[in-house]
């Protein structure tokens, strides 16, 4: 692991390895209460490829964001290929790290070959979706970071995967709850905030790859599709029998879609 100063004097953590391979590195977002060791599972996938994974701020070894929301990680972000000397990059987020991956795409369009929405999509929230979080935040503030992360990861698993490997789950449980619950509030206010980046798909000039899982609760296929309308090139990969967590439910098919969308992406 190593780390970036942030401008703002708060650090990133980051990891990387294969960067003087060519090509544009493959940039590793994660989602909430996940940091950059949700992609271990992808990683022989990309063996050959230069790979930067990332804590986004308040998650895994970065500190906390001095104000929410999603431009700021994407600074951040931005911060770490800066001072990895990184022109131009593939990023791929997963759930929040897609909100994060579209704020970059907003800000910095310049530096990207492509991007890749891993289960997720550029709207904003509902109202249901928005007073979730709301009751979250409550939840956390009031020292529940376990049953919130409990309950969270309980709801990301498709039934039959959760019920076959429930260590997977479990696993991921006891790493959240290792996390900060500041962190995790920060999060949920950025996401409460962030914005509608529907214009941000349509005047994409790189190609952009959407990763859906046909069982996902947060991130349903038609809505999944609907925002795959919206860019000139579009890359969709829908994975049977997944929800939200394709990383683990169908690591071959996740990890193959990924490394095509890099092939392509890097011509």
């Amino acid at each position: 692991m190593k780390n970036t100063l942030l401008n703002n004097g708060r650090s990133i953590a980051y990891f990387h390895y294969g960067l003087q391979n060519p090509g544009p590195p493959a940039v590793l977002l994660h989602g909430l209460c996940e940091d950059a060791s949700v992609w271990e599972p992808l990683l022989p996938v990309f063996k050959n490829q230069p790979v930067l994974r990332i804590d986004l701020p308040g998650f895994g070894g970065s500190e906390l964001p001095l104000a929410p929301g999603m431009e700021g990680y994407a600074d951040a972000v931005c911060a770490v290929i800066n001072e990895l000397g990184i022109a131009c990059c593939i990023l791929y987020g997963h759930s929040m790290g897609g909100y994060t991956t579209l704020a970059f795409a907003h800000q910095y369009p310049e530096r990207l070959a492509g991007f890749s929405l891993i289960h997720s999509h550029p709207f904003t929230d509902g109202p249901e979706q928005a007073e979730n979080r709301r009751r979250g935040i409550a939840l956390l503030q009031s020292g529940k970071l376990e049953a919130y992360v409990t309950q969270l990861f309980a709801g990301l698993f498709a039934p039959d995967f959760a019920q076959k490997q429930p260590e997977v789950l479990r696993a991921r449980v006891e790493k959240a709850k290792q996390g900060s619950a500041e962190g995790v509030i920060a999060a949920l206010q950025g996401m409460l905030e962030r914005k509608n980046h529907e214009i941000t798909l349509e005047k994409a000039a790189c190609p952009v790859q959407f990763i859906l899982g046909e069982l996902d609760p947060i991130v349903p296929p038609n809505r999944g599709l609907q925002a795959a309308a919206l860019p000139q090139t579009a890359d969709i990969r829908l994975l049977n029998g997944v929800a939200h967590m394709g990383m683990f439910e169908a690591t071959e098919k996740t990890g193959q879609a990924m490394l095509e969308f890099w092939e392509f992406c890097k011509k």
